[in-house]
C-alpha cells in the first residue's frame, strides 16, 4: 500500500512539473481555527527521505506561533499570532537546501449564529438576544457589518444594543476581532416603524392658587421626543410647569397638553385642579383640627398605600374604609411598560414613579409585598424584559388566588432564570435535577422551615422541620422538563435558548417520570410534567402550614411586625376559607387584614407597628407634600446605598430577612436589618435634598400647605401634626420643634425645619 501511495505522488509530481529531488508538501495555502489541528504531508524524493518541520523558521514552532511534531501535525497557540498568517516549511534532513513551504492563516473559531430574538423589530432602540456557538468575551455583534454594543453571557449567547432608524430587512452577524479575526454567518430580521407614544407624569394633580406643579411628559417609539405643551384653562405652561393664577374665588380646573412634534395625533393630557388659597390665620391660630376620623384615615393608607396625600385622606373620611377598599380593588391594574432599549435603569426609576403615582395603590402596595414573599432580582435577570414577566404577575395576582398565583410562577420565565426552573432535567450520568426553585418554593413561597399552629406559633413549643433533604429532591424530580418558549420565528429545542416573552413550555423527554412522594402526597408513574407540576403544587398549597406562613408575613409587610396569635389565626382562617369554601383569596386576607380590629387599632401599643424601609418612607413623605417621582428621575442609586436598591434585593431572602428582630430585643423587626447608622443617616440627606431645591426635573413637592404658618410656630407644628402624624404628635415633639424651628431666620427656613425633623421622628418613620 505505502509503495502503491508513493508511486501516486510521483505521478503527481511529474505531471506538476517537479523535477527529481524537488520536494512538495500539501495542503497548499490553508486555514485552521484556534482549538483544532491540522496535519501536513510531504513528498520528498530524496534518499534518506527524513525532514523537519518549522513555523516561520523555528523548528518544531513554538508557545506563541503553535507547534509542529515530526509528523506534520500542527497546533495551534492558545491564542491566534500577530500576523496570523504563519509560513509551515519542510526540509530534507540530508540535504539542506532542500525545502518547501506554504502559507497557514490562523484564525480564531468560526461565530456560528443560529437565530436571534426578536426577529421582529421596530425603528429606534433595539436589543436582541443571539443565540449559536463559539462566542468569547470579546465578540462583537454587527448590525448590517457595523458594530454594535455587545453583551456577552457565555458561548452561546450574547445581546446586542443599538439603535435602527429605517424599516425593512436587516442582517446580524458576529466577528470575532483580530489577531485571528473572522466574521460569521448571518441572520436576517425585519423592522418595522414604532409606533409613537406619549406618557404625563403625574396623571393629573391638585394645587392651590399661587401653586406649580411640574409636569414630564415621556415619548417612545420615535428618536425625536419634543413635545409642545398647550393649556386649557387658567394659569400659564412653560415647559410642562404648570403655574395656577394667583387666586380663584372656587376650585376650578385646567388641562395640560403634551404633543409629539413628530405625531401630531398623539399627545397625553392631565388635569389640574386649583383650590383658592385659605388665608392667612393670625398668629397663634392653629390649622383645622385633627379628628379621629383623620387618624383612622391615615393610619389605613399608611398601611394600603405607598402613603396618604391630601386627596385620599380626604376621600377615605367621606367614604369609610370597606367603600374605599371596594373602590381601590375595582381600580383597572396600572400598565407595567417595556422601557425602550431594554433598559433597566428606565425600569427601576418608571417602578419609583409608579410607586408614587399609580392609581391602584392597594394593588402596588400588595404586590410589593407579595414581590418581597416570592422574590426575584435584577442581580440576575440584569434586562427589563427578564423580570417583567415577575412584575406582571404580583400585579396580576395580588387580589387573586395563591394557587394560581403560584402556577404562573412557576411556569414563568423570570423564576425559571433566576431560580433555574427552566431547563431542569431529568437525572441520569451521574447528574440530577436542579433543587434551586424547589427548595425556596418549599422555604419562602409556602409551607417555611417549621411546623406551624394556625396562629403562628410552633406545636409545644417545638421547632419540628417541615420538609428535609428528601423532600426536596422529590420535589426537584416533579419539577424537571420545563424549558423556555420557542421564540417568534425559532425553532423548538430540547432545551430552549432564554426567552421571555410568554409563559416555559413543557418538553416530556426531559422529564423524570418515575413515582414521587413527599408531605405525604404520592405523584403516580407516567405522569406529564404539567400533570406532576399541578399535582405537587396543590400538595403543597393544602399543606396546613401555608395559611399561618402567609398571613403572617403579609400582616408584617402591611401592618405589624408583631402581631398577635389572635390576628394571625383570624387572617390564617380567611385563608383556609374565605367564607365560601375557597382557599387562598388573596382578596379576602387582604381585606381581612386591612379591617382586623388589630389593624385597626387606633391608639399605638408598645410592640404595634412597623418600621418603614426607604421605600415607604421616603415615597410616603412626597405624597403627603402632594408630590411624586417622575419616571425620568436620577435618583434609584440613593436605593442602592440606603439598602434597598429598587428591583434588586440581594438574595432571595429579600432585602432583609424576615426573621430579623431589633437588636437587644425579642421583637420582630425585619426593616431594622437595613437601618444602621449609616442608612439612616442617608435617609436624613435625602430628606433635606428632597427640602432643600426644586427638584431638578427629579421629584415635585410642595409646601404650600405650611406657607400660612411661616411666622406662626404651634401653627406650623400643627400642620405637621395634621399632615404627617395624623394627630399623634405628642406634646413633648411639639415644644422641641417649636424651639427647634423658632430661631429660623426667614419664614421658608422654618417650615423647612419643622417638616425635615417630623419626617426623621421616630413617630413617623415607623408606620403605627
Amino acid at each position: 500500500m505505502h509503495k502503491r501511495i508513493r508511486q501516486l505522488l510521483l505521478a503527481s509530481t511529474l505531471a506538476s512539473g517537479l523535477a527529481w529531488g524537488q520536494m512538495d508538501m500539501w495542503p497548499r495555502n490553508s486555514t485552521v481555527e484556534l482549538g483544532s489541528t491540522k496535519q501536513f504531508g510531504a513528498y520528498v524524493p530524496l534518499s534518506p527521505n527524513t525532514v523537519y518541520w518549522s513555523v516561520n523558521d523555528v523548528v518544531g514552532g513554538n508557545a506563541m506561533l503553535g507547534t509542529i511534531s515530526a509528523t506534520g501535525l500542527y497546533t495551534p497557540p492558545p491564542a491566534a499570532p500577530m500576523p496570523n498568517t504563519l509560513t509551515i516549511k519542510v526540509t530534507s534532513t540530508a540535504f539542506a537546501d532542500k525545502f518547501t513551504s506554504t502559507t497557514l492563516k490562523v484564525t480564531r473559531k468560526y461565530p456560528w449564529l443560529w437565530s436571534v430574538a426578536p426577529s421582529q423589530l421596530q425603528t429606534g432602540n433595539f436589543e436582541v438576544s443571539f443565540n449559536g456557538a463559539n462566542f468569547a468575551p470579546d465578540s462583537q455583534a454587527l448590525l448590517n457589518g457595523m458594530p454594535v454594543t455587545t453583551v456577552y453571557y457565555s458561548a452561546t449567547k450574547v445581546v446586542a444594543k443599538g439603535t435602527i432608524a429605517t424599516t425593512g430587512n436587516v442582517t446580524f452577524s458576529v466577528r470575532q476581532p483580530d489577531p485571528g479575526g473572522v466574521t460569521g454567518n448571518t441572520v436576517t430580521a425585519s423592522v418595522a416603524a414604532a409606533p409613537v407614544s406619549v406618557t404625563m407624569v403625574p396623571g393629573s394633580a391638585t394645587v392651590q392658587a399661587g401653586g406649580s406643579v411640574q409636569f414630564v411628559a415621556n415619548v417612545t417609539g420615535n428618536a425625536n421626543t419634543a413635545v409642545t405643551w398647550t393649556l386649557t384653562g387658567a394659569g400659564t405652561l412653560v415647559n410642562g410647569l404648570y403655574t395656577a393664577p394667583a387666586s380663584v374665588q372656587a376650585t376650578t380646573t385646567a388641562a395640560v397638553r403634551a404633543t409629539s412634534v413628530v405625531s401630531p395625533t398623539t399627545f397625553a393630557q392631565a388635569t389640574v385642579t386649583i383650590t383658592p388659597t385659605p388665608s392667612n390665620p393670625p398668629p397663634g391660630n392653629p390649622p383645622p383640627s385633627v379628628t379621629p376620623a383623620l387618624l383612622t384615615a391615615g393610619r389605613f393608607l399608611e398601611q394600603s398605600s405607598f402613603g396618604p396625600t391630601p386627596a385620599t385622606l380626604t376621600k377615605v373620611q367621606q367614604m369609610g374604609i370597606n367603600a374605599y377598599l371596594d373602590e381601590q380593588f375595582g381600580l383597572p391594574e396600572t400598565q407595567i411598560p417595556l422601557p425602550a432599549g431594554n433598559n433597566m435603569g428606565d425600569m427601576r426609576r418608571w417602578m419609583l414613579s409608579n410607586y408614587s403615582t399609580a392609581n391602584d395603590q392597594l394593588r402596588q402596595r400588595v404586590a410589593y409585598s407579595l414581590g418581597q414573599i416570592v422574590v426575584t432580582s435584577g442581580s440576575k435577570l440584569v434586562y427589563p424584559d427578564e423580570i417583567l414577566p415577575w412584575l406582571k404577575l404580583l400585579s396580576k395576582h395580588a387580589f387573586g388566588n395563591y394557587k394560581e398565583f403560584l402556577k404562573e410562577i412557576t411556569m414563568s420565565p423570570s423564576m425559571g432564570k433566576y431560580l433555574d426552573a427552566a431547563n431542569s432535567l431529568k437525572g441520569g450520568n451521574g447528574s440530577a435535577p436542579n433543587e434551586n426553585y424547589p427548595r425556596e418554593l418549599l422555604q419562602l413561597f409556602t409551607i417555611g422551615l417549621y411546623q406551624l399552629n394556625m396562629d403562628g406559633s410552633f406545636p409545644n413549643n417545638q421547632q419540628i422541620p417541615t420538609y428535609d433533604q428528601a423532600t426536596v429532591q422529590q420535589v426537584a424530580r416533579a419539577l424537571t422538563g420545563w424549558t423556555y418558549a420557542t421564540a417568534p420565528g425559532a425553532a423548538p429545542r430540547d432545551t430552549n435558548w432564554e426567552y421571555f416573552g410568554a409563559p416555559m413550555e413543557t418538553r416530556e423527554a426531559n422529564h423524570d417520570t418515575g413515582a414521587k412522594s413527599f408531605l405525604g402526597c404520592t405523584l403516580p408513574a407516567g405522569q406529564t410534567v404539567m400533570q406532576d407540576t399541578d399535582a405537587t403544587l396543590n400538595c403543597l398549597f393544602h399543606h396546613p402550614n401555608v395559611p399561618p406562613f402567609i398571613a403572617v408575613r403579609l400582616i408584617r409587610s402591611l401592618v405589624t411586625s408583631n402581631p398577635s396569635a389572635a390576628f394571625i389565626q383570624r387572617i390564617a382562617n380567611v385563608f383556609a376559607n374565605n367564607g365560601s369554601g375557597v382557599r387562598g383569596d388573596l382578596k379576602a386576607v387582604v381585606r381581612a387584614i386591612l379591617t382586623d380590629p388589630e389593624a385597626r387599632q387606633d391608639t399605638a401599643t408598645p410592640n404595634s407597628g412597623r418600621l418603614k424601609e426607604p421605600i415607604l418612607h421616603t415615597i410616603g413623605f412626597l405624597r403627603a407634600l402632594n408630590g411624586y417621582f417622575p419616571a425620568t428621575q436620577q435618583l434609584t442609586y440613593l436605593y442602592d446605598n440606603m439598602a434597598q436598591s429598587v428591583l434588586n434585593p440581594p438574595s432571595v431572602f429579600n432585602w432583609f430577612s424576615p426573621l430579623y428582630r431589633v437588636p437587644k430585643s425579642t421583637l420582630f423587626g425585619p426593616e431594622f436589618q437595613i437601618y444602621t447608622p449609616t442608612e439612616a443617616t442617608l435617609r436624613g440627606n435625602l430628606f433635606h435634598h428632597f427640602l432643600g431645591g426644586n427638584g431638578g426635573g427629579d421629584f415635585v413637592i410642595s409646601l404650600a400647605p405650611f406657607q400660612a404658618y411661616g411666622n406662626d410656630m404651634p401653627g406650623l407644628v400643627e400642620a405637621a401634626n395634621a399632615i404627617f402624624l395624623y394627630g399623634r404628635m405628642t406634646p413633648e415633639m411639639k415644644t422641641v420643634l417649636i424651639n427647634a424651628a423658632t430661631p429660623g431666620y426667614d419664614a421658608n427656613q422654618r417650615i423647612q425645619t419643622v417638616v425635615y425633623l417630623t419626617a426623621l421622628s421616630g413617630q413617623y418613620a415607623v408606620q403605627h
